[in-house]
């Protein structure tokens, strides 16, 4: 199979694919290595199509739902994350990202997806498996989240319980 062909493959399997997909699993799907698959997701997203890195694999994003979106800044450390990812999902939210302000590197994002408490626990576990550190480590804390939700009111309940728990910054 050539790389147009693995290509198109890879489109198709991420495309019928109800959860992101790893890029050890498209590379076994694929019969190549795993960087292979890297090079040929970057060259997929060079052409247009909009493919998403999440912490449990590749996604195929389609036309976006109707909804609204809103970034919300938070300060907690790494006792409240869960917590904090929690009170977002269990109240409609899609934790879309985080996102920090690096003093070089300016905006640093991480893609995350988060649409349900599975969704987290598979997050919170590789967390620890890898011992990675939060990216808001690189901020003292003060990190955003982009909030996907069917509606305004759903957004305004998740920062009202965030601003509860102490975990909403206010500056």
């Amino acid at each position: 199979m050539d790389n147009v062909q693995r290509r198109k493959q890879i489109i198709e399997i991420l495309n019928e694919a109800d959860a992101p997909v790893n890029g050890t699993t498209l590379a076994k799907m694929c019969k190549v290595s795993r960087q292979i698959i890297v090079g040929d997701i970057a060259m997929l997203r060079a052409k247009g199509r909009n493919i998403i890195s999440t912490p449990r694999g590749y996604q195929l994003l389609h036309v976006e739902p109707v909804g609204c979106r809103r970034l919300m800044v938070c300060k907690h450390g790494v006792e409240l994350m869960q917590l904090e990812l929690e009170t977002m999902v269990d109240n409609g939210g899609v934790v879309e990202n985080v996102l920090v302000e690096h003093e070089v590197y300016g905006e640093l994002e991480a893609k995350l997806n988060l649409r349900s408490r599975r969704d987290l626990q598979q997050y919170m576990t590789l967390m620890q498996q890898s011992h990675a550190a939060l990216l808001s480590s690189l901020s003292g804390g003060i990190h955003m989240h982009s909030i996907f939700a069917m509606s305004e009111e759903e957004l305004d309940v998740i920062e009202e319980k965030l601003a509860a728990l102490g975990i909403l910054y206010k500056g």
